[in-house]
C-alpha cells in the first residue's frame, strides 16, 4: 500500500460531494446520480459511514455504509470505489480497513457487502486480503442497472460477511493447490474486458458460474479460498 494514502470521514456537504463524485464516475450514467445529495446528507447525519481516500490532497476513492438489521444489527457497506488510475495501489483495502475500525469503534460486530462474483480482483481482495465469508448468492440482485459498468448484464451478487473481532481484518491463505475434494468454480481473468467486447459471452459466464455457485451453496458448500487460477475454492 502506498504510504501517501490518507483516509478521512466525509461529513460536510462539500466533502460528501467528493464521495458522490467518486461513485458517479465509477458507475457513470447518462443522467442521475448513484445517491442524491439530500439522501446522503440525511444518512450521514443519522449515523451512516462515508470516508474518502486522498492522494496528494485529491480524493481518489470513497466508501459508504449504513446500519442494517437483516439477520441482526450490523453495518452494510453499499459502495466502495477507487478511480481507475489509482487502482491496484492498496486504496480499496485501506478504505475497507478504515471501515472495519469505524465499525469496531461503533460497536458493530459484523460488516456485510455484495460483490460481483465474476470480478476476479474483487474476489481476491475480499477473500484473500480481507478474509470474508460468503453467505449467499443472489441472482440478478439489483435487477437491471443503468450505469455503463453494468449495462446489458445481470446483476448477480454474492453476500460477503466480515466479523469484527480483532484490530483489523484477518486474511485467508491463498490456496494455490486446493484439496482434491474441493469444488473449483472458475471465473475469467477480466470479465469487464469480455463484457465490453461480447455481452453474450459475458452472460454465458454469468449463468455458468451462477448455476455452479447456487448448487454448491444449496449442498452446504463453503467458500474456503480463491486459487491462483481465478477459482473459488468450495468445500462441500
Amino acid at each position: 500500500m502506498s504510504s501517501n494514502i490518507s483516509i478521512r470521514p466525509l461529513t460536510s456537504l462539500p466533502d460528501q460531494d467528493l464521495g458522490r463524485m467518486i461513485f458517479d464516475k465509477t458507475w457513470a450514467m447518462d443522467a442521475g446520480t448513484e445517491i442524491t445529495p439530500n439522501l446522503l446528507q440525511a444518512m450521514i447525519h443519522s449515523g451512516a459511514y462515508l470516508s474518502g481516500a486522498f492522494v496528494d490532497g485529491n480524493c481518489v476513492g470513497a466508501a459508504f455504509a449504513f446500519p442494517a438489521t437483516t439477520g441482526g444489527l450490523h453495518l452494510h457497506s453499499h459502495m466502495t470505489a477507487v478511480l481507475d488510475n489509482f487502482r491496484d495501489k492498496g486504496i480499496g483495502y485501506a478504505l475497507k480497513v478504515d471501515q472495519y475500525k469505524w465499525a469496531k469503534q461503533n460497536n458493530f460486530k459484523e460488516i456485510t457487502w455484495t460483490f460481483d462474483p465474476l470480478v476476479a480482483r474483487n474476489a481476491k481482495l475480499n477473500i484473500l486480503k480481507l478474509g470474508v465469508d460468503i453467505s449467499a448468492y443472489y441472482p440478478n440482485f439489483y435487477g437491471d442497472m443503468p450505469d455503463e459498468l453494468n449495462a446489458g448484464d445481470e446483476s448477480d451478487r454474492v453476500m460477503a460477511s466480515l466479523k469484527v473481532v480483532g484490530d483489523q481484518p484477518t486474511p485467508k491463505t491463498a490456496l494455490t493447490t486446493p484439496d482434491k475434494s474441493a469444488l473449483l468454480i472458475a471465473i475469467p481473468d477480466d470479465i469487464m474486458a469480455i463484457r465490453v467486447k461480447d455481452i453474450a459471452e459475458n452472460l454465458r459466464w454469468r449463468r455458468s458460474v451462477r448455476d455452479e455457485f447456487v448448487g454448491a451453496l444449496a449442498r452446504g458448500g463453503k467458500v474456503v479460498g480463491f486459487s491462483a487460477n481465478n477459482e473459488y475454492v468450495v468445500q462441500i
